[in-house]
């Protein structure tokens, strides 16, 4: 009897093995710091927003699918009072443009503005 349970429990040690392999790669994700902290506020704020945006050149590729471009020289113009919408099949880069916009990520070649003040020098805090 005890043969039997020591049978059926060594057919769970490749999960077993994933798992921990699992985890570490989580936690390892966890502990990495971030190159943009969210509460440093010794950056600057708009007394008043219009809310003209502007992204001139914008290229974008996420760290971990370097060789996969998101956006490549990327230019929109929103301007005040009007209404915009992304359209596009399911990974063509809506959500990640909305996650640019507020910080989530930076992009890498830059040049997005908010009422011509370049976004990168905005409190993360106020942006969001």
């Amino acid at each position: 009897m005890a043969a039997n349970g020591v049978s059926r429990s060594s057919s769970f040690t490749p999960d077993l093995s994933k798992a921990k392999s699992t985890t570490a790669s989580i936690v390892g994700f966890m502990d990495k710091k971030s190159k943009m902290d969210p509460i440093d506020e010794s950056s600057s704020t708009l007394d008043r927003v219009e809310g003209e945006i502007e992204l001139q050149h914008v290229s974008f590729k996420y760290p971990f699918r370097p060789n996969i471009k998101i956006s490549q020289d990327l230019n929109l113009a929103i301007h005040v009072g009007k209404m915009v919408a992304l359209v596009g099949e399911s990974g063509s880069g809506k959500s990640t443009m909305n996650a640019l916009l507020q910080r989530f990520c930076n992009p890498d070649s830059r040049q997005m503005t908010l009422d011509g003040m370049e976004i990168r020098e905005l409190q993360f805090k106020w942006l969001r």
